[in-house]
């Protein structure tokens, strides 16, 4: 079957590589997603597995279109009987992006009257629509001149673990996180360590890799569960193999540092929500004090710092950069460290002081925040 899959700009090349090292084929990235084939009994493997996918849809029409009417023309052609059951109802959710004489209202209005239409000719009844909670949502994006139609079997975003008691306010999005892991080449190594934790995203996410826990254990949302060719006993039977894959013991180390006690107990509030509270070692200290670090070999350092948005003052958070670096040059010598920053200048410059060598860099989108992820050699 023919699926896309959302994620945050700048991920596109790491989510083709997660879907095929779980599913055994391969994906083509696109702008913030990625298209691939697969099996329907591994759409369910992704939405447990998968660790920076957002949402996987069903894609049930890509094609190019000239006028709003090719957009029903399409719609209509296709058959919605094998994924919407007659008593159940749906809702268009529409993305429109580039300069068109129609706007996105007007892309869900044409869609979904396609949906009733070639529904009620194929199967004499008429599919309800429910604007606020539909059994299925349908999703119709038109870039430019293609239209693209799919069926969303996330529901909300797979970013939302269903781990976060506690929200820190400037939070990384845990499929950001897992990336950082990737490019970090975790789990390798003896130790990492996120020296300014906050919620403790980077430790937790670091835990589900090195014990092989499905970062979406917590998840009993799935849109999925309500579309027709759902399979119970093959979802069940999937989860069940998948959990008793779970390593009960493992020697790699994992720490959580933060500066600030709520945030602390924050994170280890968090951690113990994804249930790896026992599997990661929480310090008070400052980053960029050597001392506070522990007395260990330390492999890799992942990190989301402060960008100086919510920095009290706020101005720019170069210093802070610098007295990091110091420090790790000091604790975590022949070191990897991959680091997230929407200042990426003040950190570019943090480094060439400091002498610290970037190996990579790519740029990223955390929501709205345009950042890079580095990779360098301490």
């Amino acid at each position: 079957m023919e699926f896309f899959a959302t994620t945050s700009p700048g991920l596109e090349d790491l989510v083709c590589g997660e879907i095929k090292k779980l599913t055994g084929g391969s994906a083509v990235p696109d702008v913030a997603k990625v298209f691939f084939q697969t099996d329907i009994k591994n759409l369910y493997l992704l939405h447990l597995k998968a660790s920076m996918l957002h949402k996987i849809f069903i894609a049930l029409c890509r094609e190019h279109f000239t006028k709003l009417e090719d957009l029903y023309r399409l719609a209509r052609s296709v058959d919605y009987g094998w994924i919407i059951d007659k008593e159940q109802s749906f809702a268009v959710r529409s993305e429109r992006i580039g300069v068109h004489d129609f706007t996105s209202m007007d892309v869900s209005r044409v869609v979904g009257q396609a949906v009733i239409d070639s529904y009620q000719e194929a199967y004499k009844t008429r599919l309800k629509v429910n604007l606020d909670e539909p059994d299925v949502e349908i999703y119709a994006l038109v870039r430019d001149d293609e239209f693209v139609l799919g069926v969303n079997t996330t529901g909300r975003s797979l970013h939302k673990r269903g781990y976060k008691v506690y929200e820190h306010p400037a939070a990384l999005k845990p499929t950001i996180a897992s990336a950082m892991l990737e490019i970090a080449g975790w789990p390798s190594g003896e130790s990492l360590i996120d020296p300014m934790c906050g919620g403790a995203t980077i430790p937790i996410e670091a835990a589900f890799k090195a014990y092989n826990i499905p970062p979406n254990h917590l998840r009993r949302d799935f849109a999925f569960l309500k579309l027709k060719f759902f399979s119970k006993e093959e979802f069940e039977e999937m989860r069940e193999k998948i959990l008793s894959q779970v390593k009960t013991d493992c020697s790699l180390k994992i720490f959580g540092m933060e500066k600030y006690a709520h945030h602390l107990q924050g994170g280890m509030r968090n951690a113990e929500k994804a249930d790896v509270l026992k599997v990661i070692k929480f310090i008070k200290g400052d980053a960029t004090i050597q001392d506070n670090y522990p007395k260990e070999i330390l492999t890799h350092i992942v990190v989301n710092p402060p960008y100086g948005i919510r920095m009290v003052p706020r101005g720019s958070p170069k210093g802070l950069y610098v007295g990091f670096i110091k420090a790790l040059k000091k604790v975590a010598q022949n070191g990897t460290l991959v680091l997230i920053s929407g200042a990426y200048k003040r950190f570019e410059e943090a480094a060439s002081e400091c002498g610290l060598e970037i190996a990579e860099a790519r740029i990223v989108f955390h929501g709205d925040l345009v950042a890079k992820i580095f990779k360098c050699r301490i």
